[in-house]
């Protein structure tokens, strides 16, 4: 019986690096938003936002030693014998199992039902080859979820009688919190006079290693100072033939094996063995691959191994060419012997501990681009892009099928990452003549192009598909042979080329502009047409203009006399649609594509009759080498009038104003004056009506033939308009009154309708804590703090606070940072979508990513879709619960 005594020691210990912790690190801050989008009553979309809900995450505190043992019961495997005198070492792992970086007292509990007490030293393996070098003198300092590898060296003393047992523990006890401790981490040292192996482990060269690279391991196995010993009976079936003696065996992990260099002896016959199938079968004969362990086995009568004589294995093996940077490679080897000359090893003693040795791989930096499909080059075989045929040879591709100038074409190209770690890559492409514009793209498997922003980032050993395309200038027709040079240059590392070849560049069709019919399908025509029109008022000329160019063009108008304006004639009647819009410049047209329009051409107030040429051009906006055009005939007449456009609908709230705006033009063949009344000014419900003819100016009351001027009527509505009454509506007189004789009048009119109403959606949120994940029991979070594993219950009420039904109400909300979802629920009634709104269920999800979100809507017309025919009516509300675990 001894009594209990506690060693402390410590040490600052910096580790090399860290694991990702598992649950999220102290003082996280975790915030959740949600959403509401919908309709008013005018299907004007809204957005508004909840309030932000704030939660931070408090500091846990988690020891832990392994392995486990308890005091009574301490496991075989945690059960080693040594000669009085002799030292035994005890592997153990220290992991701060919290959220945030602690550190760790070290001390060792000897126990008081045993004989005798070994003295103990504990030691640390910074670089993790093994060998346990390191005296732990101070608290050990870990980041969060990483560990560190120790090792407690116990020896006998000496005198000691032999069967005698001694137990003790490691115990880390956490500085953050010393509350937390783990204690039952029990290991057995029993003096034994039986003979010990000693199995150490070595790799040269040492430090990191690249694919490729050949490590030469080297496995010693040395009797320790004391007993000899000896063979174990059967202890390996080779080739399926039991054979006995001493063995030594390696596994290797993530190793490609090269061969045994040697093995070796003080005394015996040794034999290399190998394994394919890690130590399960074994083969005196290299099987030439596959093999993922090696052996020694010493082959002798009786004891045959005398104290300080070494037991040797040499051998190589190959980093594999696939290996990832920062990855490890090795292996553990474990020597069988018989140390109390039984024949058998049935002592735990007469296995040795593992002795482990890792290498770290190293960062290969290497890129190679080539054509399609082949960025080492080799390639061969034709693809097509966009109507476009392309041969591939070797490292170049090369197109088959004519380029049209003014057209773009696209290769697509081939990148992948020779190296072994993820790597940035700058791409680019050079080469091109003046006027082409080439660049790099993103393209997909339909050819669909996209912005490619670079450097691209591409996996190690992974390949990335990208696009050279250019835009070719009209100009370019007749080019030949243009190469483009491609090039991929990985950071930090050398560039690759390939090359892309434009075979031949054909010219393009030409524009047309003419005299149409209303119908695009027939072509322009140029035979003169004659147009007539009033003093004052616009001839307007039947155009079509047809892109007969290999790519999307658009043009500039012009021509015709001063004032002649371009428009879209949309329904091809030669009428101008009322709120068109006039163009001087077209949209771009496909090629082929033919645009119908009109060319008001202007008729000046008082022009005598006659006629006149007008000629019309269309000029490329790519190159206004390519033009086109058409002479017409204008014929003038002499009648007054005018417009006022047009009719409009607005809405404001109660007590705000809203400004109508629409436009008086004098057409006609002099100088006009007018006026504007508003019926009535004031209406009975309250809305109060005041014009202008500027924004902020007075108002005017004369126009010169064929001038306009803005009216703006401005609607303010009643204080306390109700939204129920519905609209008000007004209309609004303009006279034109002809100061020449015989001062015509005319009367022009339209009208304005203006609403009020009161939409308010809003969306309050709040968090409580649950118990579990059946959050039948919560609890405010008084103080802002959760915990890793806490459930999180959001509840979000949406409510209408206004006055008007809100249309199409969806809430979106995403899964916070640093939780796991749960569930989901909501109302009655409420249905779910995690597709953006795309399709809907009445069943909550179970599942939610932490990039996805969902969208929760009241089905109130119980269609199961959530659209603008779902509607919640002031003063309505519901509720959607989210509940989430922190990780």
């Amino acid at each position: 019986m001894t009594i209990t005594r506690t060693m402390l020691v410590s040490s600052v210990l910096s580790l090399l690096s860290a694991a990702l912790a598992a649950s999220t690190p102290q003082g996280t801050v975790i915030t959740n938003k949600a959403t509401l989008t919908y309709k008013d009553a005018l299907s004007q979309s809204r957005t508004t936002d909840s309030n932000v809900v704030t939660v931070t995450v408090r500091q846990v505190y988690v020891a832990t030693v392994t392995p486990d043992a308890a005091e009574g019961s301490v496991p075989l495997g945690r059960q080693l014998n040594t000669y009085a005198g002799g030292t035994r070492q005890f592997p153990y792992t220290l992991r701060n199992g919290g959220n945030g970086t602690d550190s760790f007292t070290l001390s060792t509990d000897q126990s008081t039902t045993d004989s005798f007490d070994p003295a103990l030293v504990v030691y640390r393996d910074l670089d993790g080859d093994g060998a346990y070098t390191d005296v732990v003198t101070g608290p050990v300092s870990l980041a969060a979820d990483t560990s560190v590898n120790l090792m407690v060296s116990a020896t006998i003393p000496a005198g000691t009688a032999v069967g005698a047992a001694g137990r003790f523990a490691l115990v880390a006890t956490s500085v953050g919190n010393p509350a937390v401790t783990d204690t039952e981490n029990y290991a057995q040292l029993t003096v034994s006079a039986d003979g010990l192996l000693n199995v150490t482990k070595t790799v040269a060269p040492g430090g990191t290693a690249a694919p490729g690279d050949t490590l030469t391991y080297t496995v010693t196995g040395t009797v320790a100072s004391g007993n000899p010993v000896g063979g174990v009976t059967n202890v390996v079936t080779v080739d399926g033939t039991p054979r006995s003696g001493v063995v030594i065996r390696d596994t290797l992990t993530s190793l490609d094996f090269v061969s045994v260099g040697s093995t070796g002896a003080a005394h015996g016959t040794t034999t290399p063995l190998y394994s394919t199938d890690g130590g399960g079968t074994w083969t005196a004969s290299n099987p030439g691959s596959g093999v993922n362990a090696v052996a020694v086995l010493v082959e002798g009568s009786g004891a045959f191994l005398s104290s300080a004589d070494t037991v040797t294995l040499v051998y190589t093996a190959r980093v594999p060419a696939t290996a990832l940077a920062g990855s490890t490679v090795g292996g553990s080897a474990v020597g069988t012997f018989d140390g109390n000359g039984d024949g058998a090893a049935a002592a735990a003693a007469e296995v040795t501990a593992p002795a482990t040795v890792s290498t770290t791989v190293a960062t290969v930096i290497g890129g190679a681009v080539g054509p399609a499909a082949f960025p080492t080059a080799g390639a061969s075989g034709t693809y097509a892009v966009s109507g476009i045929t392309i041969a591939r040879s070797g490292d170049t591709q090369t197109t088959q099928t004519d380029v049209v100038a003014g057209s773009r074409v696209t290769f697509r190209q081939t990148l992948r990452n020779t190296g072994n770690a993820s790597s940035s890559f700058d791409l680019a492409v050079s080469g091109a003549p003046s006027g082409w514009t080439c660049t790099v793209m993103n393209i997909d498997g339909t050819d669909t192009l996209s912005a490619l922003s670079t450097p691209v980032t591409v996996a190690a050993l992974s390949d990335l598909t990208f696009a050279v395309t250019c835009t070719l200038p009209f100009s370019a027709a007749g080019a030949t042979n243009v190469a483009l040079t491609v090039t991929a240059t990985p950071a930090g590392g050398a560039a690759d080329t390939t090359t892309s070849t434009v075979a031949t560049v054909t010219a393009a069709g030409l524009p047309q502009l003419g005299n149409g019919d209303g119908t695009a399908s027939t072509a322009p025509t140029t035979t003169n047409v004659t147009v007539g029109a009033n003093p004052g008022a616009d001839a307007l000329f039947r155009l079509e203009l047809r892109n007969g160019g290999p790519v999307d063009e658009a043009f500039t108008l012009g021509g015709g006399p001063a004032g002649t304006v371009y428009h879209t004639d949309l329904n091809g009647n030669g009428v101008l649609d009322v709120g068109d819009t006039p163009l001087t410049t077209t949209p771009a047209l496909a090629p082929g594509e033919t645009l119908l329009l009109i060319a008001a051409v202007p008729v000046a107030a008082g022009s005598p009759v006659g006629t006149s040429a007008v000629t019309f051009t269309a000029t490329s906006t790519t190159d206004t080498a390519r033009t086109t055009g058409v002479t017409d005939t204008l014929r003038v007449n002499a009648v007054a009038s005018g417009t006022f456009t047009a009719d409009s609908t607005l809405s404001t709230v109660s007590g705000g104003t809203v400004t109508h705006v629409h436009t008086l033009t004098n057409t006609g063949n002099g100088p006009a004056d007018y006026t504007i009344t508003a019926t009535p000014l004031t209406t009975p419900a309250g809305y109060t009506y005041t014009y202008a003819t500027s924004s902020s100016g007075p108002f005017g009351a004369t126009l010169a033939a064929g001038a306009s001027t803005d009216i703006y009527i401005r609607v303010t509505a009643p204080a306390l308009a109700d939204t129920a009454t519905g609209t008000e509506s007004a209309w609004i007189d303009a006279d034109l009154i002809m100061q020449d004789a015989p001062n015509p009048t005319v009367e022009l009119g339209l009208t304005d309708t203006t609403g009020v109403q009161s939409v308010v959606g809003t969306v309050n949120k709040s968090v409580l804590r649950c118990t579990d994940d059946t959050c039948t029991a919560t609890s405010a979070i008084t103080d802002g703090k959760v915990s890793p594993g806490d459930y999180l219950q959001y509840t979000l009420q949406v409510v209408n606070d206004g006055t008007s039904v809100l249309k199409g109400a969806v809430l979106s909300d995403a899964l916070p940072a640093s939780t796991t979802f749960v569930k989901l629920g909501g109302s009655a009634n409420v249905l779910y979508s995690v597709d953006g709104g795309a399709t809907w269920t009445g069943t909550a999800p179970t599942a939610l990513s932490s990039t996805d979100d969902f969208r929760a809507g009241l089905d109130t017309n119980a269609d199961g879709t959530i659209d603008d025919s779902d509607t919640v009516a002031p003063g309505a509300s519901y509720t959607v619960t989210f509940l989430v675990q922190v990780n």
